[in-house]
Parts: C-alpha cells; structure tokens; sequence
C-alpha cells in the first residue's frame, strides 16, 4: 500500500490507449484528472500520493474540495467516475481490495441543453468558404462535419480505408474506443473519393489504407516545413478561422454536432434518428434536443416585438 501512485497512473493511461483503444484525447483527460487527485493528496499531506491514499475518506475530501471552488456538477461528476475507473482497474490487479469509490454518493447528473446552435445557413457556409478559399482538404472536413454530427477527433483519425463507396465511412473509431458505421450522402462520398485521388495522392508519396486523410503542413520555406496528420486540436482552431470568415466567430466543432442533431430531429420528429446518427448509447442523452427549439423560437420573433407595439398603440 506504499506503492507511488502515479507509477500506477501511467500503467493505467497505457492499458486505456493500447488494450481499450482510447483516443489520445481520452488518455490524457484520464492522465490530467488522476494528477489533480495525486495534487491533492500531496498538498494533504506533503509527500507523494500513495496507493493506501486511495480511500473512500480522502476521495470524499477531494470531492469536497472541489465543491468549496464551485466547480459544476458535471465536472465533479466526471472526476469522480475517471477515479472509480481508475480503482476498479486496481482492484482487477490485486493493488486494491475494493474499489473506495463505490462508498461515496455520485453527484447529480444534469444535462443542459448546449448554449450554440448553428442552423444550415451557417453551417452550409463553412464547406461554401473553403470552396471559395479552394481548399479541398476543409471541404472535405466540413462536409463530413456537416452531414454526420461526428466528434472532431473521429473526424482527425480517419483514414483511406474508412471510406466506403456504398455507405460513407465504414469502421470509425468513436467515443469509448468503439467504432461505427456512419453514413454520408452519396455526394459527399464522390467528393470524399476525388479528394483522396486528387489531393492526398499528391501529397503523399504513396496511399496505403492507413494514410490518414487529413493532413497539417506548419513552418516556413526558409526553415522547412513540417507534416503531420490532423488532431482534433487543429480542427478546433480550423472552425474558429472559419468561422470569422463567415461572421460567427464563437463556433466551435461540436456546436456542428448539435446543429446536426436539431435539424434531423425538426425534419423526422424521430428521436432515435438523432441518436443512432450521433452514436450516443442512451437515448435521454438524445432527449436534450427537445428542450432546445422553444426559447430559440422566442428569439426567432423577438423581431416582430416592435411591429407588434406599434399596430397596438395605434389601436
């Protein structure tokens, strides 16, 4: 029970990324929660966490001390889950007799229904600017954000052999190291295959199923540049640039996922649609779309407030 913690925590981080297949994303939100706790512990207790530090008692506190900063439920909540996982995989090897966690209340779980909406204006608008810019790669990035809702870093991971000419992407690694099959529009596929042929050949010096198909080229002429394959990062920072040019500087990628969802559901009326095409494995997940339109309906006619006061007054 002496043994360091944070020994334990880097075995933990390579068994989530190489035998539960866990994004890098995911593995270092896991390695980032784990250290707070070892944080923790030592500011405590002035030394290195140890394994006989991980009990229901000391957790308790942790969460307390997270309460007193105000920190929102759903933070507290994730934490405390990223640390029960972290036990249990413990207790799988023997390290612990139980898991601590399992002792304690879990916070409340509410979901909030997402602040950014973007409706098909602006999000046709993103794939019409990268035309513009003829820039095939963003093309081909904001269709497929655009048409399937996907996460940026299952949109940064895909590769050649994910495109599948009969339904869209084939074998895409999701959420949880899962992976789904995710359907496209016909057009969008076409463009998807002519973009591969004509863009990622070039670039690349031979296409195998395992080239990436998205790229990231940085540095200057003068002292060599550098290529890589995207990350979910870069998708981040690709939306923001667009965006701007398109007159909606606060969008971010996953606001495209909610856009998605809310104009399935306006069109089919079929919650379970939205949550097979967003890949969610609980539909009250999905059920948070339908608490969204009401207030944006407001909004949408707050302009005929004015028209309305002045036909009144005039009565």
């Amino acid at each position: 029970m002496t043994q360091q913690l944070v020994e334990l925590v880097e075995q933990f981080a390579n068994f989530q990324r190489k035998q539960r297949g866990k994004s890098e994303r995911g593995v270092n939100t896991y390695r980032w929660v784990l250290e707070q706790f070892l944080r923790f512990i030592k500011h405590q207790h002035g030394r290195m966490a140890r394994v006989g530090d991980l009990t229901s008692d000391a957790i308790q506190a942790w969460m307390d001390d997270m309460a007193g900063a105000d920190l929102a439920l759903e933070t507290m909540r994730v934490r405390q889950s990223v640390l029960s996982s972290f036990s249990a995989w413990l207790v799988k090897r023997g390290v612990l007799p139980s898991n601590p966690v399992a002792r304690l209340d879990r916070p409340p779980h509410r979901r909030e229904a997402p602040k950014q909406v973007p409706g098909s204006a602006i999000m046709d608008a993103l794939g019409q600017a990268a035309r513009q810019r003829c820039r095939p790669r963003d093309v081909a990035l904001f269709l497929i954000l655009r048409y399937t809702g996907m996460r940026r870093e299952s949109v940064a991971t895909l590769q050649v052999r994910h495109l599948d000419g009969a339904w869209g992407l084939r074998g895409v690694r999701v959420k949880g190291g899962k992976t789904r099959d995710i359907p496209l529009p016909a057009a969008v596929t076409r463009f998807l295959q002519t973009y591969v042929k004509e863009t990622v050949l070039k670039e690349q010096e031979m296409i195998t199923p395992d080239t990436p198909l998205f790229w990231s080229t940085w540095g200057r002429r003068s002292g060599g540049k550098t290529r890589a394959p995207m990350t979910g990062q870069n998708i981040w920072r690709l939306c923001k640039v667009y965006g701007r040019l398109i007159g909606y500087p606060m969008l971010k990628p996953h606001d495209l996922r909610h856009g998605v969802a809310l104009e399935v559901l306006e069109q089919h009326h079929d919650l379970e649609q939205v949550r097979a095409l967003l890949g969610h494995a609980r539909l009250d997940t999905t059920q948070i779309y339908t608490t969204i339109r009401p207030p944006q309906l407001k909004r949408a006619v707050a302009f005929y407030e004015e028209q309305a006061q002045q036909i009144l007054g005039n009565a």
